[in-house]
């Protein structure tokens, strides 16, 4: 018994341990309603985009290959959320994005024609738009990864780089790029 309550308390030790040092390494992913308005004015507008296929996607196209596609972004409901919707190859998305006053968060919710669904956490920091990724693929295996959205071209030109995993396998790295053509 005694060996019982020694191996519990060890445990529960180490594992007290592991997850506070795994949430020193995260940043904060909390952001301002500031925070949200320069996101969704970064966002506004028409894109062209290429990208580049990190995985077999069904409805849209095959690991490795590049399609060029079209995308676009609009702010609505009085700066309330962003709306957009992308057209890749022969698949499409839907993309919500908004900012949750109670949990302090940009979170984005995005619906593709293969049936992936996703959700985003996306945070400032160290100047740039990080994205805690979350999902699963048509086919119900789970997504996850995280990514950075770098902007440069005073804003005309987005480059979203990361990494991503399906059931923990890592995929091709993240690497799309989108060049801002009109709001």
């Amino acid at each position: 018994m005694k060996n019982l309550i020694i191996n519990i308390c060890l445990i529960s030790w180490i594992s007290t341990i592991a997850f506070a040092a795994n949430n020193e390494q995260n940043p904060d992913m909390q952001s301002s309603p500031e925070d949200f308005k320069e996101f969704s004015e970064a966002m506004q507008g028409r894109w062209v985009s290429e990208i580049v296929w990190i995985n077999d996607w069904p409805g849209f196209g095959k690991k490795g290959d590049t399609d060029t596609g079209y995308a676009e972004w609009q702010i609505g409901l009085n700066g309330k959320v962003v709306n957009g919707r992308e057209y890749v190859g022969p698949g499409s998305g839907r993309s919500f994005i908004y900012y949750n006053e109670h949990t302090k968060q940009i979170t984005e919710h995005i619906v593709t024609s293969g049936g992936n669904v996703w959700v985003h956490y996306i945070y400032k920091y160290g100047g740039e738009w990080n994205y805690k990724i979350t999902g699963s693929t048509g086919d119900g295996k789970e997504v996850t990864g995280s990514a950075v959205r770098y902007i440069s071209d005073q804003g005309q030109t987005h480059r979203w780089i990361g990494e991503m995993f399906i059931e923990g396998e890592d995929l091709d790295p993240l690497r799309d790029t989108y060049r801002r053509i009109g709001d």
